[in-house]
């Protein structure tokens, strides 16, 4: 019996999240607010981890219905990974914890940026548009 990936079972329990908008948006608050938590352990990426977030949560909402499914399928993995305290190194190790997740938030930048730049985009046109709260 083979052992999934901690990436592949995360996106596979993100393409079971993203078939409730509820569960979408959950997703969505709680990784903007680890990302909120850790911002100083993370610098730059905690924005952009909180980015992926709201973008997800204004899809799950219907404001931003436009994504494709590969780009949510894998921008809900990143989140859930994210969220995942035991994944390819425990993020309990100070340090280094967080080195897995830094490594697949830049490799999935690769996959999904213009999406997210197009995301980007768009909140600067709709101001009214807020970040996921930081609960926690």
């Amino acid at each position: 019996m083979a052992v999934d990936s901690p990436w592949r079972q995360a996106r596979q329990r993100a393409a079971r999240l993203l078939r409730s908008p509820g569960a979408s948006r959950r997703l969505a608050m709680a990784a903007a607010a680890k990302a909120w938590r850790q911002r100083d352990r993370l610098g730059e990426e905690a924005a952009e981890l909180r980015l992926m977030a709201a973008m997800l949560r204004d899809w799950a909402l219907r404001r931003y219905p436009e994504v494709p499914w590969a780009t949510l399928v894998t921008l809900a993995g990143v989140l859930v990974y994210f969220l995942m305290p035991l994944d390819a190194i425990p993020d309990a190790i100070i340090g280094l914890g967080l080195i897995d997740d830094l490594a697949l938030l830049h490799r999935s930048r690769r996959w999904i940026g213009g999406d997210l730049d197009a995301y980007r985009r768009w909140r600067g046109e709709h101001p009214d548009v807020q970040d996921p709260p930081t609960r926690g």
